[in-house]
């Protein structure tokens, strides 16, 4: 169950995407799975397709007998006008109910295209839900967006305006064999033999092209990334004056993707050039061939004036096919890299969804092993018990896995082995949305999302306007909201002009109105002033009446009234006490403690 995929909606099947395409018939047999959910639609507007190409081949043979009642006429000095005009008309009609069925065809295809990349981009959002924090650890947040945005956005395109010229240039190609064969077959043979030269020269063309549309979707991809990453740490790249730095990356990635946009393109462009020649070779032939028929008295005018014609729409379909060509390999690309997303492991499902009728509070780790990678662990057998409504600081240094020991209390990660219990039940046998809902967490970096004060706050709970006013007054921003011209209405968001102390006292105040039986700080107050701390560890303190309190410092001041003290080093606990007893054991702790404040001393 791990690898599995969703489908537009619900799961497939664990082997649907186990592989991904490794061809641009694969990439679409990939797409095509997509088009399951708009069959009818999709074989309506292709068999619009099948009728627009049938009704224009048509024409040519009335034109046929048009130019042979005129030719006729011109020898007997009579032209039949009524037979003329009737056969015109009938002309007429086939192009207009043609040109009709194109435009329905355009129509549906266009309709369908775009819920082919809603779909796409829905699945991609489904499955991030399902991935695990590591992938997040090593990909690129520009990438990711790339196959949101230019990925599935190529896909739609060419669905939109090359599938169905592909597939009526295929139909109309062999419906116009068809009729040369009826029509003439030494003439047909003239003018297949000159295609088939030009389809074999664009078959090499288009094998070796492949590979530099799927160079341009990674490029693209590296580009998004490496802006989203600029954009994102911009105040950092000037502080260390990088602007040269990345522009010598934005420069070598810009460069790969115009040289592999260029061989795709220029590769590509051959094909037009092969068909122009090749349907003016056809053309020639016919005309030479045709004439020496006509004068040997094999055939009329007329089989050459319609030979004409058919050379014209029988290269019309290899210019078509020809045309659409890149766009169907760069969707392709798009294919493969969305397969490769939707491809990636998943996190383990939630096998069982036991729930705890009255949260206490009392969480146990037993013998904890986990490493973020096979080749190293992080938690190393650790082991503690924490009483229902007790406030527990883990402290350590650097790399000691305190923020580690949380996300896996979380289950952001899954443990190697050993086991973690809340009021006696595996967090295993719990699904992640309910563990979840048993935490409130305030992390070291502050995150709000685009919006008002009042929906960052009141985010994903039922808080009303009074909750959200009284978390805003117990964290001591209602001053400064109540300055704003639009106090809780302001909309604000990552790169807001807020501090980053303003910020993180609305993380808290987010933590104060969700309620939830237990609560995670992680360096939670290291953005603000003194006195701004001072104002929140009060409501901090007031939130941790009788919860279960998890907090996460290195300022140790914060955690002086802490009921228990884990310190951890080398992802297991080495000390276990109160701050006086850790002091008076002049251990860890106590190293660390004088460390920060011997100065002061």
């Amino acid at each position: 169950m791990a690898n599995r995929t969703p489908l537009i909606s619900g799961y497939a099947s664990n082997n649907v995407h186990k592989e991904g395409p490794k061809s641009v018939k694969g990439a679409w047999r990939f797409i095509f799975q997509y088009l399951k959910n708009h069959k009818w639609l999709f074989m309506l507007a292709m068999a619009l397709v099948c009728v627009e190409s049938l009704l224009t081949a048509m024409a040519p043979d009335y034109i046929s007998d048009m130019a042979d009642l005129i030719a006729d006429g011109l020898y007997t000095g009579e032209i039949d006008l009524e037979a003329v005009s009737y056969l015109g008309v009938i002309v007429f009609l086939l192009y207009l109910f043609g040109t009709l069925a194109m435009f329905l065809r355009n129509y549906w295809m266009a309709d369908i295209a775009q819920y082919v990349a809603r779909d796409m981009r829905r699945d991609l959002q489904a499955k991030m839900d399902r991935l695990p924090l590591r992938f997040y650890d090593t990909c690129r947040k520009g990438d990711v967006m790339s196959r949101f945005t230019n990925d599935a956005d190529m896909v739609g395109m060419a669905l939109n305006r090359s599938l169905a010229v592909f597939t009526h240039g295929i139909v109309l190609f062999f419906i116009c064999i068809a009729l040369m064969m009826l029509t003439n077959v030494t003439l047909a043979f003239v003018s297949m033999a000159a295609a088939f030269f030009g389809m074999g020269i664009s078959a090499i063309v288009v094998r070796r092209t492949q590979k530099y549309y799927r160079h341009q979707q990674k490029n693209i991809g590296r580009m998004y990334g490496l802006i989203s990453e600029m954009y994102s740490a911009h105040d950092v790249v000037l502080a260390y004056s990088a602007s040269e730095l990345n522009k010598e990356k934005f420069d070598e990635i810009n460069e790969s993707l115009r040289a592999s946009g260029f061989r795709s393109e220029i590769t590509m462009g051959l094909l037009p050039a092969i068909m122009s020649f090749v349907s003016n070779l056809g053309y020639v032939a016919v005309c030479i061939i045709g004439s020496v028929m006509v004068i040997e008295g094999q055939i009329t005018i007329g089989v050459v004036v319609a030979f004409i014609l058919y050379v014209k729409m029988f290269m019309g379909p290899l210019d078509m096919i020809a045309n659409s060509l890149g766009n169907i390999q760069a969707a392709g690309a798009g294919a493969e890299r969305i397969n490769e997303f939707l491809s990636e492991e998943e996190m383990e499902p939630d096998i069982s969804d036991e729930r705890i009728s009255e949260v206490k509070g009392r969480v146990e780790f037993e013998d904890i092993h986990f490493g973020y990678t096979p080749e190293a662990e992080t938690i190393k057998g650790f082991s503690a018990v924490i009483e229902p409504g007790q406030k527990v600081a883990i402290v350590g240094s650097t790399g000691a896995g305190k923020t580690t020991t949380v996300n896996l209390l979380m289950r952001f990660y899954e443990i190697w082995s050993g086991d973690i219990r809340i009021d006696g039940i595996s967090i295993r046998d719990m699904s992640r949305d309910n563990l979840r809902s048993l935490f409130c967490m305030v992390l070291q970096d502050a995150w709000l999302f685009e919006g008002t004060i009042r929906d960052n706050i009141a985010y994903c709970s039922d808080a009303t306007d009074e909750d959200v006013r009284e978390a805003c007054e117990e964290v001591g921003l209602d001053m400064f909201i109540d300055s704003l011209p639009d106090g809780l209405d302001t909309r604000i968001g990552s790169k807001s002009t807020l501090s980053e102390g303003q910020k993180q006292q609305i993380c808290i105040a987010r933590a104060l109105v969700t309620r939830a039986p237990m609560l995670i700080l992680d360096e939670a107050t290291s953005s603000v002033d003194t006195r701004t701390e001072v104002v929140i560890q009060r409501a901090i303190d007031s939130m941790m009446g009788g919860r279960t309190s998890f907090v996460i410092a290195h300022r140790l001041s914060t955690i002086r009234d802490a009921d228990v003290i884990l310190v951890m080093k080398d992802g297991n606990i080495v000390e276990k006490g109160t701050h006086e007893g850790l002091l008076k054991n002049n251990g860890v702790y106590a190293d660390l403690y004088h460390s920060q404040f011997e100065q002061g001393e």
